[in-house]
């Protein structure tokens, strides 16, 4: 049963976290313009650069046109660089600019301060326990992943 309350707390949180509330919310207070879809695709860039438009539209799940506009807008807005691959002339990828960094750090910034506000209360041996705690879900949750993906080409 405790695993069963753990599932429905993890979706709670995941739908609150990617709710257009909390991210108007987001771009209101850090002054970042950029969707929720744009925002993503700025961390996937942020987190592996020199990623092509194929495997961005595959690590977020949507169809490549999407992922073309995405990148487009996100050029257009100046926060990603778009550079021919060395290899493949046909072939794009994509890296944050300063101006994609700075306003990642301003989201980042603002998620941070509200998860302070939330844990205010929170004892401070009580707020390592849950740092600790999410973060050994979260490797774990990439293990199993990656486990996964491994059995299911073997």
């Amino acid at each position: 049963m405790a695993l069963d309350d753990l599932v429905r707390s993890l979706n709670d949180l995941y739908r609150l976290s990617g709710s257009a509330r909390v991210h108007a919310d987001t771009v209101r207070t850090t002054g970042v313009a950029i969707t929720q879809t744009g925002l993503r695709f700025l961390s996937l860039i942020q987190d592996s650069p020199r990623i092509s438009a194929s495997d961005l539209a595959s690590n977020a799940d949507v169809s490549q046109p999407t992922a073309s506009r995405v990148l487009q807008a996100l050029e257009a807005d100046g926060y990603v660089v778009r550079h021919q691959s060395d290899s493949d002339g046909r072939v794009s990828h994509y890296v944050t600019s300063t101006s994609g960094r700075r306003a990642l750090a301003k989201v980042h910034a603002y998620h941070v301060d509200r998860l302070a506000f939330a844990l205010a209360d929170v004892e401070d041996a009580r707020r390592l326990e849950i740092i600790e705690a999410v973060g050994e879900l979260v490797t774990r949750f990439h293990s199993t992943a990656a486990g996964t993906a491994r059995r299911r080409t073997a």
